[in-house]
């Protein structure tokens, strides 16, 4: 099992823990940061191997310091002009 810490404002739902565990990652939440401090967000994967992020400059600075980086697809894309909706439904490892 691989420990990825699970960078946002937003808390977990159960879908991505679910699709998180199938892929053999157990996910801690740390808090949120800015994705463009790479101290700060260096700081907060220290002893995992890997984070859960969402800004690509978070993933970058992660995959720049050899740290693996999980993605969730979001399986309810809003057509322009509807409200933003957020489900998981996939996890991906880069």
């Amino acid at each position: 099992m691989k420990h990825f810490a699970f960078i946002s404002r937003h808390k977990l739902t159960d879908e991505q823990r679910a699709l998180a565990l199938a892929a053999g990652v157990n996910l801690t939440e740390v808090g949120d940061a800015n994705a463009f401090d790479a101290l700060q967000i260096l700081g907060l994967v220290g002893g995992y191997s890997g984070a859960v992020v969402v800004h690509p400059a978070a993933a970058i600075i992660l995959r720049d310091n050899f740290y693996s980086v999980g993605v969730f697809e979001n399986g309810l894309r809003a057509n322009d002009g509807d409200k933003p909706t957020f489900f998981a439904s996939q996890f991906h490892i880069f």
